[in-house]
């Protein structure tokens, strides 16, 4: 790995779910109890997960330094909780008793030693430090291979193995004594001294290979009795070895490696025989140009938890399985304005933008990491401003990747996030609460009937409807104890508004009505409705709701609407002037021509078309018929499919024959005699519809409306008014908050839900889960942080609750709704170029 790729870290912290059994001290178990009440935290998952920065600027620095700006970490980098420290100017001692000054990159050594007296002047700077409660989860960074070539450790000298283990040891006493969580160790050999690859001058390699296993255990040994409880952290562990475990296909990938000259396996196996069971490893993937997109974070997981198991010794998986914690790393370089596209060391953007590719990415990386999760930058950027020389014209990382802040802590800590930006806002009075006018909401056994509505974005919207039109409304309702109450289906109410352009003219609504009876027997009931559409309306919205008693349920279907083609405004025109040839059998106006057979019994005429071959065009008007022929006509049809027809009038015609009118779409109006219905066409209404039917032209239109309401042993409560917040923006930050308190069974959801135009613009709503742990009859209070997404202008609370006929009692109050951030910056065009993020 190259240097650009060396100084990336930052950690990220959880504790992971199986680490039990053997070497698992009863101190960190104390870590997978459930969070106390008043903790604050979590990250998402609900698991305590950190974050440690590796970064050029604190690591190039001395502690004393750090300890003078600590402060500044928490106001500058709050995503933190710790860095990685390095000694600087360590006044080591010689062979020859004389004094060099040395650094953390340089303590693999033959013959220099750093004794506790050289470094302890630097524990009370560390023990202060680690007192600061964003710098608490701190390490102290060593190289874990030689400062240089000629500093390479001989396999075979037991003196220069015990010099170096004893430099550890001293560094590891100083951290224990300090209060500091361990070492964090980079292995990277940077083409100086590579110590762990087998060299001609080295033994054979099977005998370096045992020498290498047997060093690790000697440097460990000694570190661990130094400090017994000491999370050792290398950037790289076995997950090094991916090249040769080939995706997990590879069926030998231990005798691969040790093919390719490699020794650091068997030196970390060593380190794995010394582990003490208080002990922790994190395995640091050192990656940086994988991305989420490709699922780099997963798979760098599987490879280090899973693949890598075939480096661990089998005396030694059952420590590695219980005692290893897998990290990751992001490397900030990658997202900064000044990245080069063409560049390896380069995230592009997503969906126009290079942060929401840094948000995928510490999202994915932050779901597999088990503690800790690394940041890591270079010389583009620094946390604050606080150094001299070369930084002090260095950029910030927040100036060079604007956004980068507030995206890693949404998410991290969005909730951290959200009290120190209310805390800001409090102290500047410009804390306003847009919720304050919500009141309390109860939800609860009522005792009477409540009204439980289907909610609008799920109404039936039927547009295109013509103004002087006439049409059937029908809508099927269910009320589930209508089989032993008939009259319950009366619970149900359904109504439609009026619509332009798909929005409604007014609020005013107008009651379907229902059946005056119901049989006992039916199991839904239809409201029904012929309705004429007014001037300057094109379409109606059905909406509907039922007034439930506690175990009730309702549910609505099938809705339809018939276009009845009555002569509302007749387009009829000048009354035609018909011919009958008997000679011919045809009836003529001059414009259709139509087929005509005479029945002399009846004295009637049985007319036909040819179906789209039909001669004719506009209305068919038959009403004159008998006045100018002598006979009436009694039958009609076989005119399918004639796009010509715009009307017919018809009223002597008794019965359709031959496929009547079907397919033939531009009829607007139908006139016809008194046809024969079937039974259950009682009502005028459902005669028409039968006409219609026969015709061929009943063109119904329907639609189904989404609305079950409850449950039928215990019905979903929901507030009896909408808890909204309106005038909010596409890409607002809000932390959405508020107070619950419970007894008895059953469900509670609380939801956060985006509304435009008073439709949601998203199904996904975000929850507001409750801080403190279930108990009944006591209030708490849960806050989520929300981003306003396109097409939204309102901040809806979706509370509901399941309640049975005995218990379930809900309170909701607080309602709290805070603006607490812009809309992202927008970054400058040429930034946002596709590069190339992941090459497999």
């Amino acid at each position: 790995m190259n240097k650009l790729v060396v100084s990336m870290l930052c950690v990220l912290t959880l504790v992971p779910s199986f680490a039990m059994g053997v070497g698992v001290d009863s101190g960190r178990c104390g870590s997978f109890l459930p969070p106390s009440s008043d903790d604050s935290g979590m990250t998402p998952g609900g698991v305590q997960k950190k974050y440690v920065g590796l970064l050029f600027d604190v690591i190039n620095t001395t502690p004393s330094n750090i300890l003078a700006n600590a402060d500044q970490f928490a106001e500058h980098a709050p995503y933190l909780e710790g860095v990685a420290i390095a000694l600087r100017d360590v006044p080591v001692i010689t062979p020859e008793g004389t004094v060099v000054t040395a650094q953390h990159n340089s303590i693999m050594h033959p013959t220099h030693r750093w004794t506790r007296d050289v470094i302890k002047d630097q524990l009370p700077i560390l023990k202060e430090i680690v007192k600061k409660p964003h710098l608490k989860e701190s390490f102290l960074l060593f190289w874990q291979t030689p400062g240089h070539k000629t500093n390479r450790l001989d396999w075979a000298d037991d003196k220069a193995w015990a010099n170096y283990a004893e430099n550890m040891a001293n560094v590891a006493w100083l951290a224990k004594e300090a209060g500091l969580k361990g070492l964090m160790l980079d292995p990277e050999e940077y083409k100086l001294a590579p110590q762990f690859i087998h060299k001609h001058v080295d033994p054979p390699y099977e005998v370096c290979a045992r020498l290498a296993r047997q060093r690790g255990r000697e440097v460990f040994t000694r570190v661990f009795q130094e400090f017994p409880d000491a999370v050792i952290w290398s950037l790289w562990f076995f997950e090094r070895f991916a090249w040769w475990m080939e995706g997990g296909r590879q069926q030998y990938p231990l005798n691969y490696c040790d093919d390719s000259a490699e020794l650091s396996q068997h030196y970390y196996n060593g380190l794995l025989d010394a582990m003490t069971p208080q002990s922790w490893a994190v395995a640091g993937s050192e990656h940086y140009s994988g991305s989420s997109l490709d699922n780099a974070y997963i798979y760098d997981y599987i490879a280090a938890s899973s693949y890598a198991m075939a480096f661990v010794a089998p005396e030694n998986m059952r420590k590695f399985r219980s005692q290893f914690l897998f990290s990751n790393t992001h490397y900030l370089d990658m997202y900064t304005l000044g990245a080069k596209p063409s560049s390896r060391w380069y995230h592009g953007p997503v969906k126009g933008s290079r942060l929401e590719h840094m948000r995928l990415n510490f999202e994915q990386s932050l779901k597999v990491a088990t503690e800790y999760v690394w940041i890591y930058g270079e010389g583009s950027g620094k946390l604050f401003n606080w150094r001299n020389g070369h930084y002090a014209k260095q950029k910030t990382w927040e100036e060079v990747i604007p956004g980068m802040t507030e995206m890693i802590m949404l998410v991290k800590d969005p909730t951290g996030l959200a009290e120190r930006r209310k805390a800001q806002l409090k102290a500047e009075g410009k804390l306003v609460n847009l919720a304050a006018d919500l009141k309390p909401v109860v939800l609860n056994n009522p005792g009477t009937e409540r009204e439980f509505y289907v909610p609008r974005h799920k109404n039936v919207k039927f547009n295109n409807l013509k103004s002087g039109h006439r049409y059937q409304l029908s809508v099927d309702s269910w009320i589930s104890t209508m089989g032993k109450d008939p009259s319950r289906i009366y619970a149900a109410h359904v109504r439609y508004y009026w619509l332009k352009n798909g929005q409604r003219v007014s609020d005013e609504a107008t009651q379907i009505p229902l059946p005056k009876e119901i049989s006992p027997k039916a199991r839904a009931a239809s409201a029904f409705a012929v309705i004429t559409v007014p001037e300057n309306v094109d379409g109606i919205e059905v909406a509907a709701s039922a007034s439930l008693r506690l175990g009730e349920a309702a549910k609505f279907w099938g809705v339809s609407l018939l276009d009845t083609l009555e002569p509302a405004v007749s387009k009829k025109g000048k009354p035609s002037k018909w011919t009958y040839d008997a000679t011919k059998n045809t009836l003529s106006d001059g414009n259709w021509t139509l087929s005509a057979q005479l029945d002399k019994k009846r004295n009637t005429l049985t007319v036909r078309g040819e179906n789209e071959k039909t001669v004719g065009t506009g209305v068919l008007d038959l009403t004159n018929v008998k006045s100018d022929t002598g006979f009436a006509v009694d039958r009609l049809g076989k005119m399918k499919n004639v796009e010509s027809l715009t009307a017919v009038f018809a009223p002597t015609v008794h019965s359709v024959i031959d496929g009547g009118f079907a397919g033939s779409k531009n009829v607007e109006e139908l006139v016809l005699g008194s046809l024969h219905c079937p039974k259950w066409a009682t009502s005028e209404a459902s005669k028409r519809r039968a006409h219609l039917q026969m015709a061929g032209q009943m063109n119904m239109i329907k639609k189904a409306i989404n609305g079950h309401i409850g449950h039928n042993t215990s019905p979903e409560m929901r507030p009896q008014h909408p808890l909204a917040v309106k005038g909010v923006k596409p890409g607002e930050l809000y932390a959405v908050g508020m107070s619950m308190k419970r007894r008895g069974g059953g469900y509670a959801y609380n939801n956060v839900r985006f509304r435009g135009n008073g439709t949601n613009v998203a199904s996904r709503t975000q929850t507001i889960a409750m801080r403190q742990p279930r108990k009944d009859d006591v209030w708490r209070s849960g806050e989520v942080v929300v981003r306003v997404p396109e097409g939204a202008d309102e901040i809806c609370f979706d509370v509901r609750a399941e309640v049975n006929a005995k218990t379930g009692h809900y309170e909701y109050k607080d309602f709290t709704v805070y603006k607490i951030g812009e809309p992202l910056p927008v970054w400058p065009a040429e930034s946002l170029r596709e590069g190339t993020f992941w090459k497999k």
